[in-house]
């Protein structure tokens, strides 16, 4: 959809490295790491707040997500009776209410609000949402505000066998600018120089498991669903053990589930052509800002439920919208994105490595089985 093309086609560095470590996934434990949070104003000349996704019994810590400002309870922020920071000043990172919407052209836009077509979008890419979000590790009572990612295992035998015998494992991916890791912290060159989630999930399988992973990613910004049909000839020849299909955010403004559907159908059955011993993930994806009228809201539950209705065996769903839709359900689309638009943050591809992780089994907060390996074939 936006016009910046980024292709990442790359192997895999040596994992596991510090950025690449996760921790326990929020939905299990009380102690939720590093969640982010824009920092907005909610009303005209009101306190700069800053939402969680679940009201905190304990705020641990708050830093800025670029890791250059730390702030102090008391001193900086309080904790109000629904959970939420309120800053006693003006944080470095503070958003007030007159930039979310600026006139279209004008610097940080891009076309258009739903309901306001004079209007533009905030749009930030690179590190520019970056340095203006924070990261809070809080602990919180409250359960996991939706659907757990359970493990589809499964129905992925071969996977399976392969990482129970701490065999090579090959992983293609096949995707958009998302799946390139665009506006994760290591790509805008910014501390702490996290990777996006493909590089994630290579890592911490081969740190879980003692695999060694091989992480082949074809993902090239702006692309379809249709352009993975047409590039299937390109990743096959790398021979993959596992594909990850994730596609869609450049779709639903089609608003055709059905055709979405059919050409990811036609995906998955050129896979079982071609390389018959190969397993798929397909992975649905995190919610487009609901004021832009590229991602309509009301499409991402439609087209997810066709990806659903193609799992079987040899294939299975890691449901990162329903993961987004849990993690939104007090937060707001400015404290996950990466641009503002239709990108994730660096807690935005945790979530899905997270997502993609459980639905191998995978719980990057268990101790490791196997001692870390030292790189790739």
């Amino acid at each position: 959809m936006l016009a910046s093309l980024f292709f990442a086609l790359h192997l895999a560095p040596a994992y596991p490295e510090p950025p690449s470590v996760l921790a326990a996934p929020p939905w299990l434990g009380t102690t939720v790491e590093n969640e982010s949070s824009a920092v907005l104003e909610e009303k005209e000349g009101g306190p700069f707040v800053a939402r969680l996704s679940r009201k905190p019994d304990k705020v641990v810590a708050v830093r800025s997500a670029n890791r250059e400002r730390v702030y102090k309870e008391g001193a900086d922020f309080t904790v109000d009776a629904a959970g939420k920071l309120v800053f006693t000043g003006k944080p470095v990172e503070g958003l007030k209410l007159a930039q979310l919407y600026p006139p279209k052209g004008s610097p940080n836009s891009y076309p258009s609000r739903v309901g306001h077509p004079e209007q533009a979008m905030l749009y930030g890419p690179g590190r520019w949402f970056h340095d203006h979000q924070v990261e809070v590790t809080y602990t919180s009572r409250d359960p996991w505000p939706g659907a757990k990612p359970t493990s589809a295992l499964d129905s992925l035998p071969k996977t399976a066998a392969l990482l129970k015998g701490k065999k090579f494992l090959k992983i293609a991916v096949s995707g958009d600018s998302i799946s390139t890791g665009l506006d994760a912290s290591a790509l805008a060159k910014a501390e702490p120089n996290q990777p996006g989630y493909p590089d994630l999930v290579a890592a911490n399988i081969q740190r879980l498991t003692g695999s060694e992973v091989r992480l082949v990613n074809f993902a090239i910004s702006g692309t379809s669903i249709a352009f993975g049909v047409a590039d299937w000839p390109k990743l096959a020849a790398c021979r993959p053990d596992l594909v990850i299909v994730a596609y869609g955010m450049n779709d639903v403004g089609r608003k055709d589930p059905r055709w979405f559907r059919e050409r990811t159908a036609e995906l998955v059955g050129k896979i079982r052509a071609d390389l018959p011993e190969a397993e798929i993930i397909l992975v649905s994806p995190m919610l487009g800002n609901q004021e832009w009228i590229h991602t309509p809201r009301a499409m991402f539950d439609l087209y997810r439920n066709e990806l659903k209705a193609l799992t079987g065996p040899g294939v299975a769903l890691a449901d990162v919208t329903a993961v987004w839709q849990a993690q939104l359900g007090n937060q707001r689309d400015l404290d996950l994105t990466g641009n503002g638009l239709n990108h994730p943050n660096d807690f935005g591809h945790r979530l899905y490595a997270w997502t993609i992780l459980s639905t191998l089994g995978l719980n990057p907060g268990e101790p490791v089985r196997q001692p870390m390996k030292e790189g790739n074939p």
